[in-house]
Order: C-alpha cells, then sequence, then structure tokens
C-alpha cells in the first residue's frame, strides 16, 4: 500500500543525508546538499521523521494513533538501543504469565482502547498496518461469543465421534480430523459438558473483556502482524494491572466457521490471528518458572 512521500522543508535540512540512508524503498534521495523527494513508493513507516536531527521531515497523514493514552501518559522518551536495561525487560517478560482466573469486574473501555494503542505499535510486514481489533467490552459479549465458539466444536465433536467420518476424511488426505479426536476431543467433550452442568467457563475463564486481532485484505504477512501485536497487547496488559490469555480455540472457531465469526462482530471478509482474553487478575504468582531449551542452530558461512 503506497503511502503519501514524506516532505522535506529545505530551510529545515542539514544536508546530513540520515534520512535518505535510513528510508526503505528509495523515495528520498541526498543530492550532496539537502535531502529530495525522488520516488512515490514511500510505505509511511515514518524512519526518515524518527532520524532526522533537525525535525526537517514532517508526514502527511492522519494524526498518530498510537498516541493520546487515556490511563496513562507515556514521556516520549526515544529509548536508544542499549538505553533500557535489559534484566528489568527480562522480568516484564518472564512475569506475565497466561491468566485464567478473574475477578467479576469490568475492564474500564479507556483502558482496552490504551491496549489497541499499544499493540500498534508493533512492527507491520511493508508497514502494510491492516491488522483490526474487535473489542468486547462486556462479560456478557465475552459470553456470546463464547457460546458461539461452543456451538462449533460441539458440531465438530459430533463429527468427530463418528470413526467412519475420520477413516473417510484420513483416506482423502484429510488426517486433521483423525489427529483432532486424538489430541482434543476428550478435553473438549469435559469442557462442554462441564458449562452445561454448572457455567464453569473453560474457554475464557471468566475474563470480562476479550479483544479479536485480525487483518482486513492486502498486508504481505497477516498473521504474524497480528501476533506481533497480539505480543505488545499481552505485555501491556500486565503493565496496567489486567491478566491476558491468547484463546487460541476460539480463534480455530473462527477459521473454520463464519457464524462464530459473525458472533464477535467480524465481516466475512476479515481473518482472525488472535483472540486475547482480558481482565482483572484473581490470582497472585509469585515466582517465574522456567522454560525448555529449544532447537538452537548456528551458521557461520
Amino acid at each position: 500500500m503506497a503511502h503519501p512521500a514524506p516532505r522535506i522543508d529545505p530551510e529545515a535540512c542539514l544536508g546530513c543525508g540520515a534520512c535518505a540512508r535510513a528510508c526503505p524503498s528509495d523515495v528520498l534521495f541526498f543530492d550532496g546538499r539537502r535531502a529530495v523527494v525522488s520516488g512515490a513508493s514511500c510505505i509511511g513507516c515514518g524512519h526518515c521523521l524518527a532520524v532526522c536531527p533537525a525535525a526537517a521531515v514532517t508526514l502527511p497523514g492522519p494524526p498518530n494513533f498510537a498516541d493520546g493514552f487515556a490511563t496513562f501518559t507515556p514521556p516520549g522518551t526515544v529509548v536508544a538501543p542499549g538505553a533500557f536495561s535489559p534484566e528489568e525487560l527480562l522480568d516484564l517478560l518472564r512475569s506475565r504469565r497466561s491468566c485464567r482466573c478473574y475477578k467479576d469486574k469490568a475492564v474500564p473501555a479507556p483502558m482496552l482502547e490504551d491496549l489497541v494503542r499499544a499493540a500498534v505499535t508493533a512492527p507491520s510486514g511493508t508497514n502494510s498496518q491492516a491488522w483490526t481489533f474487535t473489542v468486547l467490552t462486556s462479560r456478557a459479549a465475552v459470553l456470546s461469543l463464547g457460546e458461539a465458539v461452543a456451538g462449533f466444536y460441539r458440531r465438530l465433536n459430533k463429527l468427530a465421534a463418528n470413526a467412519v467420518f475420520r477413516k473417510v476424511y484420513a483416506l482423502l488426505g484429510r488426517p486433521e480430523l483423525e489427529n483432532y479426536y486424538r489430541e482434543y476431543y476428550a478435553a473438549v467433550a469435559s469442557a462442554l459438558a462441564r458449562w452445561d452442568r454448572d457455567r464453569t467457563d473453560r474457554l475464557f475463564h471468566g475474563a470480562t473483556a476479550a479483544i479479536c486481532i485480525g487483518s482486513r485484505p492486502g498486508a504481505s504477512c497477516p498473521a504474524e502482524d497480528a501476533l506481533l501485536a497480539a505480543q505488545n497487547m499481552l505485555l501491556a496488559a500486565h503493565a496496567l494491572g489486567l491478566g491476558s490469555c491468547l484463546i487460541g480455540y476460539a480463534v480455530e472457531a473462527m477459521r473454520h466457521d463464519k457464524r462464530v465469526k459473525a458472533a464477535a462482530g467480524l465481516p466475512p471478509e476479515e481473518s482472525v490471528h488472535a483472540v486475547v482474553a482480558l481482565g482483572w487478575p484473581d490470582i497472585v504468582f509469585a515466582h517465574q518458572t522456567s522454560r525448555r531449551r529449544p532447537v538452537v542452530r548456528y551458521k557461520t558461512a
């Protein structure tokens, strides 16, 4: 998606050439004296504005959405590489945990809006920023989506319980139903039974809000963009005192059943890549826990 080209104030430009070096799209050119606009393929990344020491660059377009927070005021300081404590960062990363115990207390709407503002500071492939955020602001809205998700899994479990269907799907080169039956069927059946019996919520765990992160058509890597935004949101939620949890079962239901997506208020042309449950935690985590060593490879040439 092309964006309007940046504007250079020739009187303010110092002629350092930093903006031209930083431009990933060759929109800017340094003629030896000052920067000039030489292309029309701007992706609107803002590197030129961010790197200019003289504030000679302006970007046409709407106001910065990732600003104007309602529940806190960031100082606006540019944190240079190496200027933030890695110790504090790692403590934040390791302290955030998936929360599955929530208080019966609403999350204020301005706080939910601030989480979206924090989310969109994430990287976006070719700066497409084609993500969408559908905010469920009440427990009733979360339960409405939960009922739709439950309906999808009731239908799926009914299908998966049929051994003939599983075998036919496998013979057609579609082992997904057999894999689902083996890995998830029993747990889903148990969760549905508990919901029917006493309304034990094994999907959203009592969360009083949720945000569905999706994408409009046209993004270069929409799923990656959405998940990067989700990580920003999870960390911001922790900093604001909220608990959070990614709900993969809801994402899968929306991917396969347009009725579930409609229940969340999403239009059919959008794809959903993450669903984040949110609320005030009714649990205290006192210790950090460990992670298994992953497969790590190093290549030197």
